[in-house]
């Protein structure tokens, strides 16, 4: 069923605690963890990754842009994280980064930016319980959904597993979310669609009632 995972990034920091507390009936949690070298900016730490863990039952999934991505599975695993994502254009042995995943009882994905073809996670197909699409440049804030992700999102649920999740990551709204469902995503990370609207929490359920409509319809199409 279709879900939305709002980035956590977006919302309130300096209350993060006040802000865990008032998402009730999320059923994900995104955390961009950014090392500063991948990407310019610099997130979370594990500190915060704990203490977030500690102040919430909603399920965590973390999508790590960093450098090293290897260094960061046991501490994530260990602090409660349901979903770890890597990036492949980081990654000298993607098999070894999603098997680490997977030893801790976790979920295990990779992520392609936008230049990179879907042929490079093509090998790892059996190993991956989701795909992250980013839709705009990760490493600037407010560039638009490129619509060229697409093409790729389609062509990656021909080719992936029916049981692998793909998301999209980036620049998605109200406006091209029909899009992006139609296209085969399973789900979509949210930031400033959710945390920058007034109620967040009304903003989720009417974001993900449509999607779940648009996805009713798309499957319906489809048979």
């Amino acid at each position: 069923m279709f879900t939305i995972s709002p980035s956590l990034y977006s919302a309130d920091l300096l209350n993060i605690r006040q802000v865990l507390r008032s998402l009730e009936g999320f059923e994900h949690l995104h955390l961009d963890v950014d090392d500063g070298n991948f990407v310019r900016g610099i997130s979370f730490g594990m500190d915060v990754i704990e203490g977030v863990a500690e102040c919430t039952d909603i399920p965590l999934d973390a999508h790590l842009e960093v450098l090293n991505p290897m260094d960061y599975v046991a501490p994530l695993a260990r602090a409660g994280v349901e979903l770890i994502c890597a990036h492949v254009e980081v990654l000298d042995f993607p098999s070894l980064f999603l098997s680490s995943v997977h030893r801790y009882g976790k979920k295990a994905g990779l992520a392609l930016n936008i230049k990179t073809p879907i042929a490079y996670i093509e090998p790892y197909a059996d190993q991956l319980d989701q795909l992250i699409l980013v839709s705009c440049e990760a490493d600037v804030d407010g560039l638009p959904f490129r619509r060229g992700v697409l093409k790729k999102l389609s062509e990656a649920r021909l080719k992936l597993e029916e049981h692998t999740k793909i998301w999209v990551d980036g620049g998605v709204n109200k406006s091209n979310l029909r899009s992006v469902v139609d296209a085969g995503a399973d789900g979509v990370v949210l930031g400033r669609a959710v945390f920058g609207s007034e109620n967040p929490v009304d903003t989720y359920v009417q974001l993900l009632e449509l999607g779940r409509g648009y996805e009713k319809e798309r499957d319906s199409n489809a048979v």
